[in-house]
């Protein structure tokens, strides 16, 4: 990314300065460090490509949520799992905004006519979403406009104009194959800025370059670091080049939690993988009772009246 930006907010100026590194410092890898996590991922999991295949032919396919939720409450993920999701205003805002950042960075948009284009754009799409759009009452069309033009606005004034030189790009999908696609994991990007390049040499070296951001226009989790390392992982392995950096920008706040990405982090990231492949399949296959883990998301969670933890945590007063 260019070093300079004229005239920004402090907030901006914050942002920037926390995914900004100078090309110089930035590491370089040899041409077969992906190839070499590849080999230590696919000898990990050789030995569940059996269990996968049984759970799905196609591959076993792995997101952060599932990642969050074999790591969490099981019984809230189970039940997640098995019902319908529906669309609503809450639901719909991230998306919307997300639509909105990605036209806007190719375009600049005052926030009311970047919000109104992504839902033009999003009711256009033959998807849920679209017809819950379509169907939406003036009510909730006007809550989720005003929301996300709010959302909009606040990250205009705290996250740093996106340059061209940048090569920002938006809902950016990546997936990597693992054990002849009997493990696909699977990710999407919210918003990704500069590019890996190739060094030369007789170790033929490749310079991260990449910085990984996902846009949070609700409160913090716990697992958002982990969710970013996984990212993180998926870059490596699909691209065959690790990704300089990776972020959460929370909205609300204006402030990005930036980490640097290194080897020790996708080591870190492809042991937790691994694990919770194992837990996952473990859980689909067994059918074990699921592990109960009483916190926050007991709030909101489908099954916790019927839940004795559950109710047992949210009784606390302390809680």
């Amino acid at each position: 990314m260019a070093n300079t930006v004229r005239g920004l907010l402090p907030a901006q100026q914050a942002t920037l300065d926390a995914i900004r590194t100078p090309a110089e410092h930035r590491p370089a890898y040899p041409a077969g460090f992906a190839n070499e996590l590849r080999n230590d991922a696919e000898s990990a999991l050789n030995r569940l490509v059996d269990a996968a295949r049984n759970i799905d032919s196609r591959g076993l396919w792995v997101a952060k949520r599932d990642l969050a939720g074999v790591f969490g409450c099981e019984a809230r993920y189970v039940a997640d799992a098995d019902m319908p999701f529906e669309w609503s205003v809450p639901t719909a805002r991230g998306t919307v905004l997300h639509k909105a950042v990605e036209l806007s960075t190719h375009r600049r948009f005052e926030p009311e006519d970047a919000v109104d284009a992504a839902l033009e754009r999003l009711v256009a799409d033959d998807d849920n979403l679209g017809g819950f759009l379509a169907e939406a009452s003036d009510g909730e069309r006007a809550d989720l406009t005003a929301n996300c033009v709010a959302l909009l606005a606040r990250f205009g004034e705290t996250f740093p104009p996106m340059q061209r030189a940048w090569r920002p790009a938006a809902e950016v999908r990546a997936r990597a194959r693992l054990c002849g696609g009997a493990f696909v994991l699977n990710g999407k990007y919210d918003l990704t800025l500069g590019s890996p390049s190739p060094l030369g040499g007789p170790d033929r070296l490749q310079r991260a370059g990449k910085v990984i951001i996902d846009l949070k226009t609700g409160s913090r989790t716990p697992t958002d670091p982990e969710d970013l390392r996984f990212y993180a992982l998926v870059e490596t392995l699909s691209v065959g080049v690790p990704p300089l950096g990776v972020g959460s920008f929370y909205v609300a706040e204006g402030r990005i939690e930036h980490e640097t990405v290194t080897a020790e982090v996708l080591n870190s990231a492809l042991r937790r993988t691994i694990d919770g492949i194992g837990r996952l399949i473990s859980l689909r296959t067994d059918r074990r009772e699921p592990r109960r883990v009483p916190g926050p998301p007991c709030r909101w969670c489908p099954i916790s009246v019927d839940c004795g933890p559950g109710q047992e945590w949210l009784s606390d007063p302390d809680d």
